[in-house]
């Protein structure tokens, strides 16, 4: 196992113990949305980088947006 993953393992483990299971719950689901958005920015860059050569039609989403507004509001003070 890679040095940084049982870092994370343990950071969880210890969040469990000292803030209950409730807080390890969100704790574990915001890991995995970071995971997520760590893999998608990278999909999206090998993408520009590999695009075809002829001109296409891109509908862009805007998934980076919408997931800053769901911080907004969950969070006021994370915009901070």
């Amino acid at each position: 196992m890679d040095d940084r993953l049982a870092a994370v393992v343990v950071r969880l483990l210890g969040v469990r113990q000292a803030l209950g299971d409730a807080s390890y719950r969100d704790a574990v689901g915001r890991a995995l949305q970071g995971i997520a958005a760590a893999a998608q920015a990278e999909a999206e860059r090998r993408a520009r980088r590999h695009r075809p050569v002829r001109p296409g039609v891109v509908v862009r989403f805007p998934l980076g947006r919408a997931r800053a507004n769901q911080r907004m509001a969950r969070d006021p003070e994370a915009g901070r």
